[in-house]
This record gives C-alpha cells, sequence and structure tokens, in this order.
C-alpha cells in the first residue's frame, strides 16, 4: 500500500519496537515535507533502539482534516487505512508527534487512533473560523473558510471537545511558545489561547517557552536541547541523562579520551560500550558520542588528521 511518491512513509522496524506517526507542517511556496526523519533517526542513536515510523503530509494544507491522499478519499477513510496500518506493524506502543499543522494532525489523528501518548509544538485547538476572529488571529483564516466552504463543520474540528469527550486517559506533551510571531500579529502570542484550552485537560502536559515564537521546536534545535526534550516526551528518558554541548554530563578529560578514541579511528558503537563499560547510561554515552561527532572543532580535528594521511 505504498505509492512510488506517497503522502504517506512507512519505515518499520525490524522487531516488535514501538511507533512514532508524524505529520509534516504547512509550507506554502513548496510541497509539504514530511517532518522530523532524520531526527527520528538520530532519537534511534540515542536510544541504541530501532522503532517504527510512519510519516504523513498534507499536500492540500487542510490539517489532515480530508485525510490523506493515497490512504483515503477522507478523513474517516484514512483514519480507517491508518489503523490497519498500525495493526499490520503490531507495536509496543504508538505516540504521534507533529508540529504547527502536523501538531494538529498529530493531536486529531492521535485521539482518533486511541494512542498512547501525543507530542506537539505551536498546534491550534480547533480550525473554528468564527473562534479565530472573535480572537483576532488572521494566521490561518483564509484555510478554516475554505474548510467551512467544503463542508467541515467547525464544531468537529476542536480537538479539546473531542479530547474531552474521550473514554481514553489522555497523554498530551503539548509545546507553546510565548513570544508574538510577527508585529503584524499583534503584542501577544496568539497561540496561548489554544495553549491554555489544552491545559484544563486532565491529562495533558503544556511547556511553554519565553523565547520561543509560533516554532518552539526550532528554538529548541537552535539551543540544542531538542534531542532532550523529544526522548523526554516520547520515551520517558530523564534530560539529565543526554550530554548535550551547553549542557554536558561528560567532564572535559572524558571528552578527551572518547575525543581521542574516535579519532584513532574507534567506531562510534566501540566508543559507546567503552563509555557504558566505566558505568555511564547508554543515553549518556551516545549522546556523547553523537555530540562529539558533530562539534566543529573535532571535525576541524579529522579534517586535519585526514588531509596529513594523505
Amino acid at each position: 500500500m505504498q505509492p512510488s511518491d506517497p503522502d504517506f512513509l512507512i519505515e518499520p522496524a525490524d522487531s516488535p519496537a514501538p511507533l512514532v506517526i508524524t505529520f509534516g507542517f504547512a509550507q506554502w511556496d513548496v510541497p509539504v515535507a514530511f517532518d522530523f526523519q532524520g531526527r527520528l533517526r538520530k532519537l534511534e542513536f540515542l536510544l541504541g533502539q530501532k522503532f517504527h515510523r510512519i510519516h504523513l503530509r498534507d499536500l492540500s494544507v487542510s490539517w489532515y482534516l480530508h485525510g490523506v491522499a493515497g490512504l483515503g478519499s477522507n478523513l474517516l477513510r484514512t483514519l480507517d487505512a491508518l489503523a490497519t496500518q498500525v495493526r499490520a506493524l503490531a507495536p509496543t506502543r504508538v505516540m504521534t508527534l507533529g508540529q504547527s499543522m502536523g501538531g494538529y494532525g498529530a493531536i486529531l489523528y492521535g485521539l482518533a487512533l486511541g494512542v498512547d501518548r501525543i507530542v506537539a509544538f505551536g498546534a491550534l485547538s480547533t480550525m473554528d473560523p468564527a473562534v479565530a476572529r472573535a480572537q483576532r488571529d488572521s494566521r490561518w483564516l483564509s484555510v478554516m473558510e475554505r474548510l467551512q466552504a467544503e463542508g467541515v463543520r467547525p464544531e468537529r474540528t476542536d480537538l479539546v471537545a473531542l479530547a474531552a469527550a474521550s473514554a481514553r486517559t489522555l497523554d498530551l506533551r503539548l509545546h507553546y511558545g510565548e513570544l508574538p510571531d510577527a508585529p503584524e500579529h499583534g503584542a501577544l502570542n496568539l497561540d496561548l489561547f489554544h495553549a491554555a484550552r489544552f491545559a484544563a485537560l486532565p491529562g495533558c502536559v503544556v511547556h511553554r517557552h519565553p523565547q520561543a515564537t509560533h516554532a518552539p521546536s526550532l528554538l529548541l534545535q537552535a539551543q540544542r536541547q531538542l534531542d532532550a526534550v523529544l526522548l523526554r516526551d516520547l520515551f520517558d528518558v530523564d534530560p539529565a541523562l543526554v550530554h548535550q554541548r551547553f549542557r554536558p554530563v561528560l567532564d572535559d578529560a572524558r571528552l578527551r579520551t572518547l575525543a581521542a578514541q574516535l579519532l584513532d579511528g574507534a567506531a562510534p558503537e566501540d566508543a559507546v560500550a567503552a563509555l557504558t563499560e566505566q558505568g555511564l547510561h547508554p543515553v549518556t554515552a551516545r549522546s556523547a558520542v553523537a555530540e562529539l561527532l558533530r562539534d566543529p572543532v573535532f571535525l576541524a580535528a579529522m579534517q586535519r588528521q585526514n588531509a596529513a594521511k594523505h
């Protein structure tokens, strides 16, 4: 069921494993792309385990309310087909992940599928144009009005109402910025209205980021904290275990030893094994190796060493 140029992409693991379903965010000048592909591969390395991945995108930029081409001609058929794909993978647990439009999709589909956890950044709580007008939020008003004209009933787009009506125990991890997007949108972050609505739900944890705008994931990426946040939100890994450039776990002596091993030709997995034999948590060891392999000073040293060999 995989088309040649798909709006969905299935990347199965070889053994029983968790499943992460991602949703692409809205793009206007280029086609909507799959999201978090490279990031999830990095998380696999940091965890030391593979997991199933399903990537979805909505080329119609309809906030996934019309479904996903190739899976179904409408939302209900898409959800049925997606549920069939999930059952075929037989995952140990299921999580959805997205940002902005993708965050809305992650919540909408996560609630419908009854997944174990939903993680979203900057997600709207409703696509009701009347609510947007009342909040003086014109950012995606044209999309909301188009959806209404196409037959999507505004009250059916209210994720908070859908969540409140769910019989399942909710587990939502949501992220919102506090800075306004742009001067033309006013002095307040318009997403905080949606954050407050979600925060009233039992089982929903809302993280607010004072230095972020609509896309807190971009700030976390710039601060090199996104890996730690995703490991925590998706897999319950303590962020204190994750070695980060600006929040190191390994001291300088251990980092020098690790750098020397890698420069001497040690494989990353061998370096990880050596660190875990010293008593370090596997996530700490793997994140230290991953961080060093992207460090510009280390890369310069490796480039110079390779040039000297030739």
